[in-house]
């Protein structure tokens, strides 16, 4: 019956194939050699590892117990020792979360290298119920009520070797009848009967108390997680469709969402996206709580484009005109793709006939237009926003390509002469201003004759006395 059962557990819910090695993660303890065991009962070839956390003093017995194993069965066996102590003082993390790093680190290097399909465990039924309560406990969501799923990809340890979790639907009742039947006797860490760690007190204290309002406790726990994982499962398709919708661009160290379009979706929704966004960017983080999650969405619906904070785990929450950015700390801002210059200080001549580089592929070229008819003057009125016309008899040429100086002016067309200051118009074009200090000028004896992309100057417009126009145009390098 247990072969039968863990059998369908292992082709079905956990997707593997009879013909790709396994690694499977072996403590000595009951639940992993029944793992073990059971595996290679149903024909799967095996690679064995263990990890002493050097915690106990009986932990190399333990790990000399599973060679003796591995040896006596003809298994392959790979085995590591690490202070486990000292590495959670040296990373600042509790002794369990730094005993899951070192295990699971370990585990999928040695899968990697041995090219297993997966990294098998032996997290079972009882296990499963004693993660949900804690997670409830916390004032977890859907996300921790689901509890462990039998297969998953852990991208922070591999990106395409899954952790599977054959025994998942087994009490633990359940498997150490079939070590007995084995005659196998497994270690036993006394640290699981320590009720100063919480899931010992959960399991020994507060199940036990449970199971007198329901004494099919358990089950009715584990029978929820199951459901809730499958419609977590749908949640999380329809939820991706949703990050998509709302994505604008994404790189390695930042994400760039639509605005408004992020505030028109439900909570619901507006949470996930923002849970997935974090996940990309930070995939080795186990808890993203309630607290950086509304946090999060409360900033979006009050900030003004500059605004930033703080968010979780080294990650920053930006506005930036109709943008919301998630970006680590050490990112620069993203620049959009526009037209810029390559640094606040870069300058250089441009000349009929020449063109000046700028960022992500733009250019600026300059042209004689000789013939001035009527007909092109009247087009002056629609002359789109990345070209400039300007009157030759007016314009020096070359004229210079450069960013802005503090405190500069310019007389923007159709203002009738009257003058306004750069910021000012930065401020009323919506330009992000970590982007204005490398915002392109065209320069003419130390005048601006067009701030690229936004507006010309008064001083250099066509008229009909013009009799040779200077068109300057922005060019993308695929045009």
């Amino acid at each position: 019956m247990f072969l039968k059962k863990l059998a369908k557990a292992a082709s079905i819910q956990c997707g593997l194939q009879q013909d790709v090695p396994i690694l499977v993660g072996v403590s000595g303890g009951a639940d992993s050699l029944a793992l073990l065991f059971g595996l290679e009962a149903l024909g799967y070839p095996l690679v064995i590892a263990h990890v002493d956390h050097a915690l106990r003093s009986e932990s190399r017995a333990e790990a000399d117990f599973v060679q003796n194993i591995a040896t006596l069965q003809g298994w392959s066996f790979f085995s590591q020792r690490i202070d486990v102590g000292e590495f959670a003082q040296n990373e600042r993390l509790s002794i369990e979360e730094a005993a899951r790093e070192v295990r699971y680190r370990f585990l999928f290097e040695q899968a990697r290298q041995h090219r297993c399909q997966a990294v098998a465990v032996g997290h079972h039924a009882d296990d499963q119920v004693e993660t949900v309560l804690m997670h409830l406990l916390r004032g977890a969501a859907l996300s921790g009520l689901r509890g462990m799923p039998f297969r998953r990809l852990m991208p922070q340890w591999d990106a395409h070797i899954p952790l599977v979790r054959p025994l998942l639907g087994f009490w633990r009742v359940e498997i150490e009848a079939y070590v007995n039947s084995l005659s196998l006797t497994p270690c036993v860490d006394l640290s699981n009967l320590d009720t100063t760690f919480y899931r010992n007190r959960l399991r020994q204290e507060l199940i036990p108390e449970l199971e007198t309002y329901n004494p099919r406790l358990k089950a009715v726990i584990w029978r929820m997680a199951d459901v809730l994982n499958e419609e977590a499962n749908w949640m999380d398709q329809l939820s991706l469709q949703g990050y998509q919708e709302c994505l604008r661009k994404e790189a390695k160290d930042w994400i760039e969402i639509k605005l408004s379009h992020f505030l028109q979706q439900p909570t619901a929704l507006q949470r996930r996206v923002l849970r997935h966004a974090i996940e990309k960017l930070q995939p080795d983080l186990r808890d993203i709580g309630f607290d950086a999650i509304n946090r999060g969405l409360n900033f979006a619906y009050g900030a003004n484009s500059g605004d930033q904070i703080d968010l979780i785990a080294r990650l920053n929450l930006v506005v930036v005109g109709d943008v919301l950015i998630v970006k680590t700390w050490s990112a620069e801002l993203p620049d959009f793709d526009l037209p810029l210059l390559t640094e606040p200080a870069y300058h250089a001549t441009l000349d009929i006939g020449r063109h000046v580089k700028l960022r992500h592929g733009w250019r600026l070229e300059a042209e004689i237009l000789e013939e001035i008819s009527a007909e092109l003057l009247e087009n002056v009125k629609n002359i789109p926003t990345d070209e400039a016309w300007l009157d030759y008899d007016r314009v020096t040429m070359p004229v210079m390509v450069r960013g802005s100086a503090a405190g500069e002016r310019f007389q923007p067309l159709g203002m009738g002469g009257h003058s306004q200051s750069l910021q000012d118009l930065f401020v009323n074009q919506k330009v992000p201003a970590h982007l204005r200090p490398f915002w392109p000028l065209v320069v003419s004896e130390g005048q601006i004759a067009w701030v690229v992309g936004l507006r010309p100057s008064e001083g250099f417009k066509i008229s009909e006395k013009t009799q040779r126009i200077v068109k300057i145009k922005l060019i993308k390098s695929d045009q």
